[in-house]
């Protein structure tokens, strides 16, 4: 299977943030991986009409930092 150099850029941002917010909540690079994509910031960064995938690594942690942080002041 063929990988599009957007999708390839797109999944190593999202590698690149998860790795930096792993190591600031202290726990395993996998485990933020799979926290990272069950976000909407991920959806936004795979969806291609967003333009998010031009952005680097440590904005796309912030942004899934704000989420997060909308999302306990909602409960």
């Amino acid at each position: 299977m063929k990988v599009s150099k957007y999708e390839y850029t797109m999944e190593l941002l999202a590698a690149m943030a998860s790795m930096n917010l792993a190591k600031e909540k202290k726990i395993s690079r996998t485990k933020a991986f799979f926290q990272f994509m069950k976000s909407e910031t991920a959806d936004m960064l795979f969806d291609e009409d967003t333009d998010m995938w031009m952005n680097g690594p440590d904005y796309i942690a912030d942004e899934y930092r704000r989420e997060m942080k909308a999302k306990k002041t909602r409960i």
